[in-house]
């Protein structure tokens, strides 16, 4: 299963970046029920826990190349995804992207419930990251 959403965002990719790769931040701004943020910084390998779509999980971040990817692996019983970010900027504006894939044994069983739930979760998710970025509050 495969969803996919992009939205033009009016900041800088460096600044989307930061604001997603500063995990612990995630519950100021979007709909994370919990997140157990790692003790450094975001980079290829880093590990943490996040609630996300109702569901615990443990994520591993497979790609951090800053300012223009940031993907993980999250697992949980019965199922796995991968989430992707791309910031593409051109004449000062950013095309943010976001797609995730699910797997795992239990999508046959609850896919129209995950569609749903992961469609939502994600199009909230990057609407959120948009409002962050072109908000004054947030520190370029």
């Amino acid at each position: 299963m495969n969803v996919e959403f992009g939205v033009d965002v009016d900041a800088p990719a460096e600044r989307l970046w930061d604001i997603l790769a500063d995990v612990k931040a995630w519950p100021e701004w979007e709909a994370a029920s919990f997140v157990r943020p790692p003790t450094g910084a975001v980079e290829t390998g880093t590990t943490f826990q996040a609630g996300l779509g109702g569901f615990a999980w443990a994520v591993s971040v497979t790609e951090a190349d800053r300012p223009r990817k940031l993907a993980w692996v999250g697992r949980r019983t019965g199922l796995w995804g991968v989430h992707e970010w791309e910031f593409v900027e051109e004449a000062g504006r950013t095309r943010a992207t976001t797609r995730e894939t699910m797997h795992g044994w239990l999508l046959p069983f609850l896919y129209p419930m995950v569609k749903r739930a992961l469609a939502h979760t994600d199009e909230k998710w990057l609407a959120d990251l948009k409002a962050r970025a072109e908000s004054s509050a947030v520190p370029d």
